[in-house]
């Protein structure tokens, strides 16, 4: 997508391939000022001034921005994964062995009891393991968990049904 297919702002959600599309311009950003600056510093008969006029925390921050609208086109594309018809709906990530022992540290986390690892932020955002079961609180509400949340919530939920969805 160009830039001036959709203006900033545009009201609807953007799209991971969107974000991926941007993330790929600031890459390209970067790149184009590391060359300019490059071209710039090898002008010995410029002044020091013009040489030096780009810094490369420029350069840096651009790079750096890049990589984090990465980070956002995939933490988009995990939501919107998870929210496949089928998929349980709590939206705190638990260990799919082990239920809520995660810890996480730096975008990554790992389950505390049984050592599995993900590498990205599994706690913060919605689960999207397959639903395994069908909650229902006390005033009827209800939600499709999956079995690690279904286990943790049976011990929890005061005047509530827990069912298991047939598995075919």
């Amino acid at each position: 997508m160009f830039a001036d297919a959709c203006p900033a702002g545009g009201g609807a959600e953007p799209t991971p391939a969107e974000l991926r599309d941007l993330q790929a311009r600031a890459d390209a950003l970067a790149q184009d000022v590391a060359a300019m600056r490059a071209r710039l510093t090898g002008q010995s008969e410029l002044p020091r001034g013009v040489r030096n006029a780009l810094a490369a925390s420029v350069e840096d921050a651009l790079a750096l921005a890049a990589q984090r609208i990465g980070t956002a086109a995939e933490k988009l594309a995990r939501v919107r994964a998870a929210q496949w018809s089928g998929a349980c709906t709590a939206w705190w990530g638990v260990c799919p062995h082990c239920g809520p022992t995660l810890m996480a540290e730096d975008g990554r986390s790992w389950c505390r009891q049984c050592g599995t690892a993900w590498n990205y932020d599994r706690s913060q955002g919605p689960c999207g393991e397959p639903g395994a079961y069908l909650a229902m609180d006390a005033l009827g509400g209800t939600v499709l968990v999956c079995a690690a949340h279904g286990r943790y919530m049976q011990e929890r939920l005061e005047g509530g049904l827990l069912l298991a969805i047939p598995t075919s």
